[in-house]
């Protein structure tokens, strides 16, 4: 089977309709350059536009192709074949997933970089539709236990980027700069995060003690040199005036990407049986710092101060857990 019918059979199984010349873009971003796996800095509010459909078309290759196969073999499975891992079916998950993200990546376009953009309304609306709807599918949908801890971090991606979706058109109607920046950002970041997520669903495998203990680590690693994550690991609470909400909200925003970069890597590269529990931990700390962190968003952008500082202190604690773990993952 060529990669041309792959593509074709995926948007056939999906009922998904791709874009005219979709294939041959993506086709052509695979092929013209390496493809890197990079993690954001942590200071980075979200993806140039340009660095997003490079990046977002590189992701939508691996899905394509796995969720075929999946797709493939959940309707037409092989005679006598085991499951390397026993366990409920994910494979009508994944697809979801898969379906529902082909859908809302449809939906991205070249609107709200700025105030004065008069088709944001309409474009946020559109990928807020797409947004709501998949959480409709979520809530009908029973979860597989390995996914429990992400798809409720879905859940509240989703409904946060429809939130600030609406902040934002608020704030354009005011006129308010700083909070259109700083809703909109929280609107946008979602693309990245269904990338991720998506990408680490669709290709998830159980790894090696030693290799799931190393990709903690360096995650670890790189929770402790992200320079906004700095004060969330250490006593000094954190706190913000109203002066400063929209700085704040930018702050939350770009610890929060450090967060659900952890989450997902360790879906994608899934703990041994012999680290379950130890995993189960650390994934329900970093769901929680998540919500924390989320809640400081919201608080953010509807103005309150008090309400930032309460979300900020749960999500100081939730992200102390988070490197605890880690550090007893890593020692065993």
């Amino acid at each position: 089977m060529d990669e041309r019918t792959i593509f074709d059979r995926f948007h056939d199984a999906l009922d998904v309709e791709p874009r005219a010349g979709a294939y041959d873009r993506l086709r052509f971003e695979l092929t013209s350059s390496p493809i890197v796996l990079k993690r954001r800095p942590g200071s980075g509010m979200r993806f140039t536009r340009m660095g997003f459909r490079i990046v977002a078309a590189a992701v939508a290759a691996l899905i394509v192709v796995l969720a075929v196969v999946g797709y493939l073999s959940l309707h037409h499975p092989a005679v006598g074949m085991v499951p390397a891992n026993p366990g409920p079916d994910i494979r009508p998950y994944q697809a979801l997933i898969a379906r529902d993200y082909a859908t809302t990546y449809s939906s991205e376009s070249a609107h709200c970089d700025s105030i004065t953009d008069a088709g944001c309304p309409a474009a946020i609306d559109k990928v807020s539709t797409n947004l709501a709807a998949w959480q409709q599918d979520l809530k009908e949908f029973k979860t597989p236990p390995r996914f429990i801890q992400i798809d409720a971090m879905l859940r509240g991606h989703l409904a946060a980027a429809v939130a600030a979706g609406n902040a934002a058109k608020a704030a354009q109607k005011a006129g308010n700069v700083a909070l259109f920046d700083a809703a909109a950002a929280e609107h946008l970041s979602v693309r990245a995060f269904i990338v991720e997520l998506a990408a680490a669903i669709a290709d998830t495998r159980v790894l090696p003690a030693a290799s799931y203990t190393s990709g903690v680590t360096d995650q670890k690693d790189l929770l402790a040199s992200c320079t906004p994550c700095a004060p969330y690991l250490v006593t000094p609470p954190i706190t913000c005036t109203k002066g400063q909400l929209a700085a704040c909200v930018g702050d939350a925003v770009a610890v929060d990407a450090q967060i659900y970069d952890f989450e997902t890597a360790v879906v994608q590269g899934a703990a041994p049986a012999a680290l379950a529990a130890k995993d189960g931990t650390l994934q329900k700390d970093l769901v929680n710092a998540d919500s924390a962190l989320l809640a400081m968003v919201r608080a953010g952008l509807a103005g309150d101060p008090a309400a930032f500082n309460s979300a900020a202190a749960s999500a100081q604690a939730s992200i102390s857990a988070v490197s605890a773990d880690a550090a007893s993952i890593r020692t065993g």
